[in-house]
């Protein structure tokens, strides 16, 4: 009787695990019936010659991502690429008129991997590779996304782009990691330290007293590039580990002796 006993109880505590399991686990949101006409209307807008409705369409694009969690996942992938061929459609927008783009990037950035897989393709958009302002807000909002499969272009541009601009930012974004695992975090908290050292040794290299040898620019180029994106690393470096210093020197000699370092604790 006793067994028999024990047996419900097991059979009642596992029930009740289940049921509690599945109460936690949110529902999936409704598809919008109104998503459809909506992107149309979006697609219509940008496909305006003389670019009329902007402002309008950027009302709608801030409308449409207000509440990211909220959208169903197959409208979820509807709106990234609408948002995608913002950027490929339409007449050129330049000068004040990039802020739709702008808008578009930032709304992208709501929608997590979704969102990633057209912000990660702007870069190399003929339409905009030599826009260096607006590839470094296309990779803020990469950023924002926290992809970690678009960790590895943050970090290529952090280390290589030949714009400090995009440097800078590169490194920016990468600080909005906040679920970054801790293998790649302490990867990629590397990668800032080795690229600012690689700088750092170009930047104090001694200059040629002789007038006749040819002048060596890269002293003076990596000089530029630190005062750029230095204060950007710094602050993502102190994000990503919880620890707070501002020297190059300090920092490498922080992870030499801190090489399998923990991240901070996750803030409520």
């Amino acid at each position: 009787m006793s067994m028999f006993l024990h047996t419900l109880r097991r059979g009642a505590v596992a029930a009740w695990l289940g049921a509690l399991a599945i109460a936690q686990t949110p529902p999936v949101p409704p598809v919008d019936p109104n998503l459809p006409e909506q992107l149309k209307e979006l697609k219509s807008m940008v496909a305006e010659p003389k670019m009329e409705s902007d402002f309008r369409a950027i009302g709608l694009i801030q409308k449409l991502t207000a509440q990211p969690k909220g959208l169903n996942p197959k409208d979820k992938d509807k709106l990234a690429k609408a948002l995608g061929d913002v950027f490929r459609t339409g007449k050129l927008r330049t000068g004040n008129a990039e802020i739709l783009y702008r808008e578009a990037a930032d709304a992208l950035g709501k929608l997590a991997e979704e969102g990633a897989k057209y912000l990660s393709r702007l870069p190399d958009e003929p339409r905009f590779k030599d826009n260096v302002p607006l590839v470094a807000h296309v990779l803020l909002a990469l950023g924002a996304t926290q992809d970690q499969k678009q960790v590895e272009l943050l970090v290529e541009t952090l280390s290589r782009s030949p714009h400090d601009e995009l440097r800078a930012a590169a490194g920016e974004a990468l600080g909005k990691y906040d679920d970054m695992d801790v293998k790649l975090r302490r990867d990629v908290v590397k990668m800032i330290i080795r690229s600012w050292g690689s700088l750092t040794e170009k930047a104090t290299q001694p200059e040629s007293s002789d007038p006749a040898a040819p002048i060596n620019l890269d002293p003076q180029n990596a000089r530029k590039t630190l005062r750029a994106v230095e204060g950007k690393w710094v602050r993502t470096l102190g994000q990503l580990t919880g620890v707070s210093m501002s020297g190059f020197a300090d920092w490498q000699r922080w992870l030499n002796k801190n090489p399998n370092w923990n991240p901070p604790a996750k803030k409520p």
